[in-house]
């Protein structure tokens, strides 16, 4: 079933696009708990619109930045300084 409902919202985001509260509107779809969609929305790659939403929301800036150890872009509080990042 959770396979099923992952493949059917990746054809619901191409198609509908990035819902303003992306995590919201997963939760409301699915009629399931907001840890289980925060999770299956990091698995389908939708990550960074969840954190960059979460940011905006709260009033945070944010910004992109590399990784060094990961060698992963990662989007970040404003200044957060280079050895927390693997804490995102």
């Amino acid at each position: 079933m959770r396979e099923e409902r992952k493949s059917d919202a990746r054809r619901w985001l191409l198609q509908r696009g990035i819902p303003e509260n992306l995590l919201e509107s997963y939760t409301e779809r699915y009629r399931i708990p907001e840890s289980e969609a925060h999770t299956e929305l990091l698995e389908l790659g939708y990550g960074d619109y969840v954190r960059i939403q979460y940011y905006e929301q709260n009033g945070i800036e944010w910004e992109y930045k590399v990784d060094g150890y990961a060698g992963e872009m990662k989007v970040v509080p404003k200044g957060t300084p280079d050895w927390e990042l693997h804490l995102f």
